[in-house]
């Protein structure tokens, strides 16, 4: 059995990678709206880019996999 402070490190562990898993699909989402505001390509593709690699991250997250797996959800 883990003591509170191996507990409390692995909720912050798990929040911290929450949290950026977060912040890198809310980047891309300003850099297309960058590219879209100045018609510029190369904000486009680093929007799309950043944005598959955050999707990859939020995806990959176990605190969102829950709200984020539609596999189980004709069982309820």
């Amino acid at each position: 059995m883990a003591d509170p402070a191996e507990q409390a490190e692995h909720t912050i562990s798990a929040l911290m990678r929450f949290v950026v898993s977060l912040i890198i699909p809310i980047w891309a989402l300003a850099m297309l709206a960058l590219g879209v505001e100045y018609r510029s390509l190369w904000w486009l593709g680093c929007g799309v880019v950043v944005g598959g690699v955050g999707l990859l991250l939020l995806v990959g997250n176990p605190l969102a996999a829950s709200a984020l797996d539609i596999r189980e959800t004709w069982r309820k």
